[in-house]
């Protein structure tokens, strides 16, 4: 008998839930704030278009200096700064890295014309 009754109990349970979800779905929504049309959207003037404006301010330009430090250590930068290998590279810095030193007098006057 007490079988009887849980299942009773769930059918009972079971009707009300149907009933209460078809009664909410049979009810009719509340009314939606009205929609402009497509007519009116497109006839709606747009406010004035803005000058661009760049989002930050550029840089500066550097002044350009008096001194040309091109001249200083020219052979050994040309070196490093080459597509060579590395492995290339490095018995090349054995010999300018010394003529550098040699002529680096002549070149830092250099800069101060070039």
């Amino acid at each position: 008998m007490d079988l009887h009754r849980r299942t009773h109990r769930c059918i009972v349970l079971l009707a009300a839930l149907v009933s209460l979800t078809t009664a909410r779905a049979g009810q009719a929504l509340p009314p939606a704030a009205p929609q402009p049309d497509v007519i009116e959207l497109a006839q709606q003037t747009e406010p004035p278009p803005r000058e661009l404006e760049p989002r930050y301010q550029p840089v500066p330009p550097q002044p350009k200096s008096w001194y040309n430090n091109s001249y200083l250590f020219a052979m050994t930068r040309g070196v490093a700064n080459s597509t060579l290998d590395p492995a290339a590279q490095a018995p090349l810095f054995l010999l300018t890295v010394p003529l550098d030193l040699v002529l680096l007098p002549i070149a830092a006057i250099g800069g101060l014309f070039g």
